[in-house]
């Protein structure tokens, strides 16, 4: 027994040689690898579900844009236009004392006047009519207004000479004065045309017959002759004239007016010369339309061109 005791000795340091070896390789590897930092009391939560963050919406195409904020189209620029001739200043006004007026003007040097008459010859009764649209259109015009009085057909003291007018007019179309017989007679103004220009004769038996005019015509009372007053005040009632001055032509058409507020009106304008037309029903005033009127047929009217 004695004699194995030393070999039971080296057995053991063998074993135990051997077991630290192991024991050493052993704790390299567990050192090698991280240790886990578990709390060994913490308690295993199963992991909160996160709720996404929206993502922005992706910008809209090019056409969804246009259709969600339209863009307005551009006003399309105006044609140019030829220009038309120039209208009339047309005005409404006061005259001297209470009575309203309407005055069409034109620029003397560049307008025509002519006269006309709705029958070629002279008539005793139940002449020809026309409406002051009617003599505008035939004569190629483009305003125009009533002309001399007449005897209405409504005026029952005018029995047997229905719409005849004692007073000369030049008819343009014929080239002649129809009533040249009455140029004579006195107490009458004339107011003659020729393109571009006028010319008045406060006193018609004065002025003979001139025959080389676009227009012509012969009425009373004369109211203004170079710029002075030729008429007393009278009765008011509705009243038409035509005048120039200043290189204008003026057409008027006066309510509740005297011949002397006529006249007054005419001066106002810029009139140095004018002469009273026909009043009351039978006044029109026409300019691309009635101004005024159209009122009775007519037998003679005043046309601008």
């Amino acid at each position: 027994m004695p004699a194995l005791l030393p070999i039971l000795l080296a057995i053991i340091v063998s074993i135990l040689s051997l077991g630290s070896i192991l024991l050493n390789t052993v704790k390299s590897q567990i050192t090698n690898e991280p240790e886990a930092q578990v709390s060994p009391s913490a308690e295993i939560l199963p992991s909160p579900t996160l709720t996404p963050t929206p993502l922005p919406s992706s910008p809209p195409s090019s056409e969804q844009a246009v259709q969600a904020t339209p863009t307005p189209s551009a006003a399309p620029s105006p044609k140019p236009s030829v220009s038309p001739s120039p209208k009339p200043a047309s005005s409404t006004g006061q005259t001297t004392n209470t009575g309203s007026y309407t005055v069409l003007t034109y620029d003397l040097g560049s307008t025509t006047v002519v006269t006309d008459t709705a029958i070629d010859g002279d008539c005793a009764s139940d002449c020809a009519t026309k409406s002051l649209a009617d003599y505008i259109s035939t004569n190629g015009g483009r305003a125009g207004m009533n002309g001399t009085y007449f005897c209405p057909p409504d005026y029952s003291s005018c029995a047997g000479k229905v719409n005849t007018f004692d007073f000369p007019v030049w008819n343009n179309r014929n080239k002649k004065w129809i009533n040249a017989d009455k140029l004579f007679w006195n107490g009458r103004g004339m107011m003659v045309f020729r393109s571009g220009s006028a010319q008045f004769h406060a006193c018609a038996s004065c002025a003979g017959a001139p025959s080389d005019i676009t227009g012509g015509i012969v009425n009373y009372p004369p109211l203004l002759s170079g710029g002075n007053v030729l008429v007393s005040d009278g009765g008011k009632g509705t009243r038409s004239g035509i005048g120039y001055g200043g290189g204008k032509l003026f057409l008027v058409v006066a309510r509740s007016a005297s011949y002397m507020d006529l006249a007054n009106i005419f001066k106002s304008l810029g009139a140095i010369d004018a002469l009273n037309l026909d009043g009351g029903g039978s006044v029109a005033l026409y300019d691309g339309g009635y101004k005024v009127g159209p009122g009775r047929s007519l037998p003679n009217a005043v046309i601008i061109k």
